[in-house]
Order: structure tokens, then C-alpha cells, then sequence
């Protein structure tokens, strides 16, 4: 079912970077120098994978064994899963949930069979989630029975150093809430590991979806100096948050949360329905002084919307698209419009125009005295024929991706929501939402309305849970966790270097002002793909 055969090697995927600070690595890396030492004089090597069955450590004993591994793609950062490795003790013990034994034949890749191995799943203690998987693998001609039992000892070992971690991490978060739980004037909320402590304030206030926001709030917290921020809560509500972490307590954060301000209302709904959710705060007043009005950002962000919206319902919209196989006819009735409309002009994606088209288009827009708004790419990606076009806009508005405001995320969705199903009742379950603030939305706003409208398919009451969301987000683990803003802002920089250079990575990794390997182990992290397309080489006709 997953397109395997057995005389295929192991199909490569996404590579990315780990964190090697994880509760998980921290408990078991005792284990694992204990486990090394045991096995010294042997061939076999030991795997840890973490609740992805992503490989976040590995200890080999010998270099030939070290090859071995490599030669199946069992390093750190990959992602073992039986869709890519077939059967195998590391994969199919992360999907039985059970300790598992596959030698020699028993693998479904034929490049897997030189292997003995052994798995058995890290069951947390407290939460019992799986929170990874131990392997010792060696050469089939080592196979031994006497491995299980003393794999299975190590797994207790881990399980045990993680009750004992997350007793101290819960001792630290609770002992900080009591700290600040009397308050009435405001409510407080700790969020741990696996642990969430609210006072009686913020049990009416704050929501399960609203923890998603809390949670992305704390990933950005400059270690224990407070942040202070504002946020609306699901229900609509505009607080003032104070977050602050908590020393000791594994990424725990405590946060205290008072109201102010009043409820944002719902903004109008553009051609189609959709809720303009890209739009600026301050849509702009088409006056004299700002007559033409540039949005600009990635696919998906809502820049159609946000024109159409700052345009008003009575605009005229041209879309680039329109002009293939006649842009003389399409450039003649924008230039008509231009002259002699009364009302505000559209012209959509205007990096899809062109050379020759943008070049005609400037004048036309220069001289027009009814307000036109332009969408394009942003700017740095223009050529320079539709940079020429584009900088006739005195006001420019540039929309955010959605993967740079995963706080607000849980806001989105649910306007979307509320627009694709306005009769009904369904909500987003918080398990649901964060596993939404985790994807890195290549497709923006577009693409998280086609997600939530296969969620939503044929409910009007009840939670959309995890399993209700497509397979495509589900199985999109790349990223343990959700990207900082300044994760964000970095990724987007070396992404823009790429273009600028064409692709080549010295010269993207001297304008960075970095080395080769850094940015080797950036592309790496933030699964940026191999090659970045070159913007001015596309074919805008096509």
C-alpha cells in the first residue's frame, strides 16, 4: 500500500535537525553510555527514536557497523517509519505499540536483512504515550535471544528516569503556580510537559483551543525575563498576557492573563465567503495621496481577499491569469478601465503578467486618477519590469505566511470554520489545533481552508479531532515542534538568499555572512528543499 517493493533500498526523506536536549534524551542518555559499555566487545549498535520514530541518538560500537547503518539511512534525523523501511524492529515496534523482534529474512527490504534487530517502545509512565523506541541492531550472524530481555531492562531504566524527570519537572511548575493561583484579579495558568494548573479566574476565561496559543507564546520566551503581549482567546476576548518561564520544569511556563480591551468584531466577508483573515489591521483610506496600494506575500495569505476588501464591493478586478493567450485584448480593457472607471481598479498577481505586459501596464496605472490596488509576490522576487510596476504603489502592505503567528492560528481556524459551516456547531479540538500550529503551511490561509473543509466534511455538531484532519497533516512530523518567530525570520532570510543567488549556496552563504556548513545544517532544520527556483526563469505565459 505504500509503494515498497522488497529489492528497494530505504526511500529517502526529509533529513532534519533533532533536539538534543529533549526530556527523552536527557532520561535515557544514562541508558544508552550504560548500554554502550555492555556491548563494547560486540557488533551491535543502539538506536533511539523519539514519539515520531524520528532517530534522536545512535551508539555504534564499531565503525563497520557505523557504515552499515548509514548505507540504510539509520541516522539521526530520520524519520523510521514502515511507509519508507518496511518491516523492521525500529518502525514496526513505533506502530504495534510492543516489543518486537525481525531477523535476517523476517525484513521486508531486502537491505534490511543483513540486520538482526530488537525493539521496544518508551511508554511514559505518567501520560502512557508512547514517547519513542529503543533498537539494538547488529549483524544477523550475531543473532542472540539473550538481546531481548536485556533490551526490554533498558526500556524500564528510560521509563523510570522519565517518571522521575517529570515528578521534578511538576514539583517546580506546581510549587510556581501556588506561588500565584490566589490571585483573583487575574487568572493563571501553568502549562507543563504534560501538565496544565489554572485558578478558578481562568477556568471561565481561557479555553482548551486557547493553551494552543499559550503553548506558542512560551516556545518564543527569552529564558526566564518575563513577556508581556496581548491576545484574543477563542471566545473572542482581548487580554493582556504576562509569560514567564519555569526554571527546572521542562519548557514549563506560567501565565498571567487579564482582561482588557473589548471583543475584535468579525471582519466582512470578501467575494466568495471567505473571511479576510490576511488583511491589514489598518486598511487604508484610498485618498488622493495613496490612490495606488500594494499588498504583497506568499501564495495563500489572503492577498486577493485583502484587495478585493480594501478595493470595496464595487471594484473592478483584473487577474493576471486572464491575459494568457491574449494580453493585448486584456491590456486594452485594463487600460480603459484605468482611464475611464469611476470606481477603485484590482489587478491580481501582477508577477504572473509579462515582461512585456508589465511594462505596458505601468503608464496607464502612473496617469490613472481612480484608486488601484495591486497583489504580487513579494517585491525582492519581482523582475525588474513588474518592480518597476509595483513601486507606483505609495502604500504598501505586506502579508505575514501564516506559519510566522502560530498564537493566532487557533483564531483562524476558527473563523474559517465559522464560515464553512455558519449553521453549525462544531468545534476544533485543542489536540486538533495543535497539531495545526505545527504544520509549516507551505499553502498558507488557502491551504488551511482546504484542511478544515475535509474535516469538517458532513458535521454540524461535535469536535474535529486529530484523526479527523487528512493524512498529509497528520503524517507531517518533520518538526517536533512549531518554528519561534525568530526560527521563522531566519528561515525566511536564507530562503530569500537562495532566490537572490540563484540557488547557489556560497554565495547565499556569504551574503548571510555564515559558512557553508552552517547553512548546510539550516536547510536541514528547516526542511528548506534542495533547490529554490529561480524567480525570474518561471514561464509567466504557462
Amino acid at each position: 500500500m505504500s509503494g515498497l517493493d522488497p529489492g528497494m533500498e530505504v526511500r529517502e526523506t526529509a533529513i532534519s535537525d533533532i533536539e538534543v536536549r529533549s526530556t527523552l534524551t536527557i532520561a535515557a542518555g544514562p541508558v544508552l553510555d550504560k548500554m554502550v559499555d555492555e556491548l563494547a566487545d560486540t557488533r551491535f549498535s543502539i538506536l533511539l527514536a523519539d514519539r515520531t520514530s524520528r532517530i534522536v541518538d545512535r551508539r555504534v560500537t564499531s565503525s563497520t557497523i557505523g557504515r552499515a547503518l548509514d548505507r540504510v539511512l539509520a541516522v539521526p534525523g530520520f524519520q523510521y517509519l514502515e511507509e519508507v523501511s518496511g518491516t523492521n524492529s525500529l518502525a514496526t515496534a513505533f506502530e504495534l505499540r510492543r516489543p518486537i523482534a525481525v531477523t535476517g529474512e523476517e525484513h521486508f527490504l531486502e537491505a534490511l536483512r543483513c540486520f538482526c534487530c530488537y525493539g521496544a517502545p518508551i511508554i511514559h509512565p505518567v501520560t502512557h504515550r508512547l514517547e519513542g523506541v529503543i533498537d539494538v541492531s547488529g549483524p544477523v550472524a550475531d543473532a542472540t535471544t539473550l538481546l531481548g530481555p536485556f533490551l526490554m531492562r533498558a526500556a524500564r531504566d528510560i521509563e523510570e528516569r522519565l517518571l522521575e524527570g517529570s515528578r521534578m519537572a511538576e514539583k517546580q511548575l506546581l510549587a510556581e503556580f501556588q506561588a500565584h493561583a490566589n490571585q483573583r484579579r487575574y487568572a493563571v495558568v501553568a502549562l507543563g510537559e504534560n501538565l496544565v494548573l489554572t485558578n478558578s479566574a481562568a477556568v471561565d476565561l481561557v479555553k482548551g483551543s486557547d493553551h494552543v496559543a499559550l503553548r506558542a507564546i512560551a516556545a518564543d520566551l527569552p529564558g526566564t525575563a518575563p513577556v508581556e503581549c496581548s491576545l484574543t482567546l477563542a471566545s473572542g476576548t482581548e487580554v493582556s498576557v504576562r509569560a514567564r518561564a519555569v526554571t527546572g520544569s521542562h519548557g514549563g511556563a506560567l501565565f498571567e492573563i487579564t482582561e482588557g480591551g473589548t471583543p475584535k468584531s468579525r471582519r466582512p466577508a470578501a467575494t466568495g465567503g471567505a473571511p479576510v483573515i490576511g488583511a491589514p489591521d489598518n486598511e487604508p483610506i484610498l485618498t488622493g495621496l495613496s490612490r495606488t496600494i500594494l499588498i504583497t506575500g506568499e501564495p495563500g495569505t489572503g492577498r486577493t481577499t485583502t484587495a478585493r476588501t480594501i478595493g470595496g464591493p464595487e471594484c473592478t478586478v483584473f487577474d493576471a491569469a486572464d491575459a494568457i493567450g491574449d494580453e493585448e485584448r486584456w491590456f486594452l480593457d485594463v487600460r480603459s478601465a484605468l482611464l475611464k472607471n469611476d470606481g477603485s481598479i484590482v489587478i491580481d498577481n501582477i508577477d504572473g503578467l509579462s515582461p512585456w505586459l508589465a511594462g505596458q501596464l505601468a503608464g496607464p496605472v502612473r496617469v490613472s486618477r481612480n484608486p488601484v490596488v495591486l497583489t504580487s509576490a513579494p517585491v525582492p522576487d519581482l523582475d525588474n519590469p513588474h518592480r518597476a510596476l509595483a513601486s507606483l504603489a505609495l502604500t504598501r502592505h505586506e502579508l505575514q505566511p501564516l506559519r510566522t503567528y502560530p498564537h493566532k492560528l487557533a483564531a483562524f481556524a476558527k473563523s474559517v470554520l465559522a464560515e464553512l459551516l455558519p449553521e453549525s456547531t462544531v468545534e476544533l479540538a485543542p489536540s486538533a489545533l495543535h497539531l495545526l500550529a505545527t504544520q509549516p503551511w507551505p499553502g498558507n490561509i488557502r491551504e488551511l481552508r482546504a484542511v478544515l473543509e475535509y474535516a469538517a466534511r458532513g458535521r454540524e455538531r461535535g469536535m474535529i479531532v486529530e484523526h479527523d484532519l487528512p493524512d498529509t497533516v497528520r503524517m507531517n512530523t518533520s518538526t517536533a515542534r512549531s518554528l519561534t518567530l525568530m526560527e521563522t525570520a531566519e528561515r525566511d532570510a536564507i530562503v530569500a538568499a537562495l532566490r537572490t543567488s540563484n540557488g547557489n549556496r556560497a554565495a547565499a552563504a556569504a551574503e548571510l555572512g555564515i559558512g557553508r556548513t552552517t547553512l548546510y545544517a539550516r536547510l536541514r532544520r528547516y526542511g528548506i528543499a534542495e533547490s529554490v527556483p529561480r524567480p525570474g526563469v518561471r514561464n509567466r505565459n504557462s
